[in-house]
């Protein structure tokens, strides 16, 4: 039973996992029509555009880590509980391995290209 259990845990965090990487592609392509919706706004000043863009990302839990020219550069770290699932169904103890590699791991860093709005990861 226990094994029944842990299977479908490593199942489920697979389709989990999937349905994350889809939602993950949405999610940057939003962000990417909204930046270059944006950047091609004539109507806004050059420091309106910079606090969108900066109110975009920090509103999507995105760290601002630096400003060079026109490209910034933000980051986050996110929890998977899909890779959390199928880490579990390795006999309950692979949680804590997931949750320590969780800590320990870098976070994603995208680079916004404010003259084009391009995003690129």
């Amino acid at each position: 039973m226990t094994l029944l259990f842990l299977l479908v845990a490593a199942l489920a965090g697979g389709v989990v996992l999937l349905y994350e990487k889809r939602l993950k592609e949405e999610n940057i392509a939003k962000l990417q029509n909204y930046l270059a919706q944006v950047v091609r706004d004539e109507r806004l000043l050059e420091r309106e555009k910079m606090t969108r863009v900066m109110d975009l990302f920090t509103q999507n839990r995105y760290k601002i880590e630096d400003m060079q020219g026109r490209i910034l550069t933000v980051s986050r770290r996110e929890f998977s509980v899909g890779a959390a699932l199928m880490w579990f169904a390795v006999g309950g103890i692979g949680l804590v391995v997931y949750l320590a590699y969780y800590y320990f791991k870098r976070p994603e860093i995208l680079r916004a290209d404010l003259q084009t709005g391009e995003i690129h990861g």
